[in-house]
């Protein structure tokens, strides 16, 4: 898997219309992010790289390692080698990024020097020698078109905090458009035991841009309809009006202002008829997220599902303004589009997972078939393009780009800000736009 990551990002290099073109080329109004990778290779980089891509092709970021701090391989105190693996892990409405990087530690025996005696180890190594159970990690907001990125504090002053692992980004901006005024990143859960789950009650971390501080709330009261039933989140945090959303794809979701003093939680089921039983515990729940989403298009929730069966029916609803009821808006075979004789694919070995809902065209969802992500119209039941996955496995995240996001600023709390602009030449000799931050207390 290491070995894919590292092809993964490299491959995504190659292909990029945004922070590195030749000549002008219109910026594409969305783009599909996956991985982000730590830049070592010492070249000045005063902010992240957005090697920017049109959907279905996926775009990646960048980040200089002076940004993550990696610690040297192998570590001087330990002996222990080790990697470092990035991720979106969320997005808010209007294009900000909640990035994390996770450094785990492994052991490998004494070997010398020689790089192929490391590469020898390194081969031999399993998953159980690999895997540090809570390693360290690093959280960043990042404006991904100015490269700006803002380092988010240790929570509880230590960064082996893998247990908060569904953050959400929400953003707020002065009379509601335009750049964000200001932004929180919270995770919601009950606990595992205690009196708040005992008495029914969530738990809210969050990060406020206006305190520069993470916070606690505890005992908020719990809005789930079934008592006992408790949430098992899959996929990424969901910015949407006003509101973070954390799904349980088998249920419903969640929701709550994290900006707000008195935050009030909220909950909105599923369709009636994509409700299931309760599934804690069963393998099925890890991988119901695959194909089950929810995300936002043209201005409203959406929820997606593919059939289990085939022909593999992707059904698509859409969530109505008081957020009470669902519509059903498409029904399509989707085993019958990909077997059209125009498209050229060769047959379909397993169930196509869903990788995201179209943010600014409802009628078009990705998904992921094999290594292969398709692009479907499900009004025209035509396939709109497809590219190649090099790490199907990792979420996909839609991430809209506004025209103002190049040229806003992440908010800080007690820091003013000067940017300047400045052009440095890649070794392709293609232009990269990068944005210089100075802080200034």
């Amino acid at each position: 898997m290491l070995r894919r990551l590292s092809a993964a990002v490299a491959g995504g290099l190659r292909r990029s219309l945004s922070t590195a073109t030749s000549r002008p080329r219109p910026r594409p109004p969305w783009a599909l992010v996956q991985l982000t990778s730590v830049d070592d290779s010492g070249a000045p980089a005063p902010g992240a790289s957005f090697h920017l891509d049109e959907p279905p092709f996926v775009t990646n970021l960048t980040v200089p390692a002076h940004f993550v701090h990696p610690r040297p391989l192998p570590d001087p105190k330990t002996g222990k080698y080790g990697f470092v693996s990035g991720q979106v892990g969320a997005i808010s409405s209007d294009g900000f990024l909640l990035v994390r990087f996770w450094e785990a530690r492994y052991d490998i025996p004494a070997i010398n020097d020689s790089s192929s005696s490391l590469a020898s180890a390194l081969l031999g190594l399993s998953w159980a020698d690999m895997e540090d159970i809570n390693p360290e990690g690093s959280r960043f907001v990042s404006n991904p078109l100015s490269g700006e990125l803002y380092r988010l504090p240790d929570l509880d002053g230590t960064k082996r905090t893998t247990m908060y692992h569904y953050l959400g980004l929400l953003t707020q901006a002065e009379g509601g458009q335009g750049p964000p005024a200001r932004y929180a990143v919270a995770e919601m859960f009950s606990l595992g035991d205690g009196a708040e789950e005992e008495e029914g009650r969530f738990v809210m971390r969050r990060f406020l841009s206006e305190t520069g501080k993470w916070d606690k709330l505890v005992g908020l009261p719990s809005p789930l309809p079934a008592a006992g039933r408790r949430m098992a989140i899959g996929n990424a945090v969901v910015a949407f009006g006003d509101r973070l959303w954390w799904i349980d794809e088998s249920w419903g979701a969640v929701s709550v202002d994290p900006l707000s003093d008195r935050p009030e939680l909220c909950f909105t089921e599923l369709p009636r008829g994509s409700v299931l039983p309760d599934l804690e515990g069963m393998v099925l729940t890890r991988k119901l997220g695959r194909y089950r989403r929810v995300g936002v298009s043209e201005g409203k929730m959406r929820y997606v599902e593919v059939s289990k069966e085939k022909p593999f029916v992707i059904s698509s609803f859409s969530l109505d303004d008081g957020g009470s009821s669902w519509t059903l808006d498409h029904e399509v075979a989707f085993l019958h589009i990909w077997m059209d004789g125009s498209n050229q694919f060769a047959p379909l070995k397993e169930m196509p997972a869903i990788g995201a809902i179209d943010p600014l065209n409802s009628n078009v969802v990705y998904l992921v078939c094999g290594d292969q992500l398709v692009g479907v119209d499900m009004v025209k039941e035509k396939v709109t393009g497809s590219s190649r996955l090099d790490v199907p496995e990792f979420p996909l995240l839609p991430c809209v780009l506004p025209n103002w996001l190049e040229t806003s600023q992440i908010p800080y709390a007690g820091w003013s800000k000067k940017t300047t602009a400045k052009r440095e030449v890649s070794p392709d000799k293609k232009d990269t736009l990068h944005v210089e931050v100075e802080l200034m207390k």
